[in-house]
């Protein structure tokens, strides 16, 4: 992904700030929320990890959630 653009939107809610990030050459599109006080910095470098993360999910094939439950539906159960 080196050399790949990553555009950054930021959206307030409330308290929070909804994070929608798009690779320019995938055209992936991750979403997460930040509190308000995070620096432009530490949103750019969490949009980042994100993306890696989710490109590298979508990579390999994984079709299920993390917690090996079998659910398809993302997410733990805890």
């Amino acid at each position: 992904m080196a050399g790949d653009e990553i555009f950054i939107e930021i959206l307030p809610v409330g308290k929070a700030l909804e994070i929608v990030a798009i690779d320019s050459r995938t055209l992936t599109e991750v979403r997460f929320v930040a509190p308000a006080t995070a620096s432009e910095s530490e949103i750019k470098s969490l949009a980042r990890a994100k993306m890696l993360y989710v490109l590298k999910k979508k990579q390999r094939g994984d079709n299920q959630s993390d917690d090996d439950s079998g659910s398809d539906r993302g997410g733990i159960i805890v």
